[in-house]
């Protein structure tokens, strides 16, 4: 499947679906890169899915700002500490 195809998929995604992908594909490029990530935990950890919720919640009420990428590295991880 090409990006492309991914892409015009994510709108029909439920809240879970999108959740899991997040999760599955930020496990899977911290894997590729060969990264050591000293916050990692579990696709079932209730404040990563939270944090996740509130992601998901933001992106679909369109009243969400951009984040600079040190922004979102600052979230990610205050959201993996707790």
């Amino acid at each position: 499947m090409s990006f492309a195809e991914i892409e015009a998929q994510l709108d029909k995604l439920t809240s879970d679906e999108l959740r899991l992908l997040a999760l599955r594909s930020w496990s899977a490029f911290v894997a590729k890169e060969g990264l050591e990530y000293p916050n990692q935990c579990d696709e079932d950890n209730p404040a990563l899915l939270a944090a996740l919720d509130e992601a998901v919640a933001s992106a679909e009420s369109g009243t969400h700002r951009t984040r600079t990428g040190q922004e979102l590295r600052e979230l990610v991880s205050e959201w993996t500490s707790k």
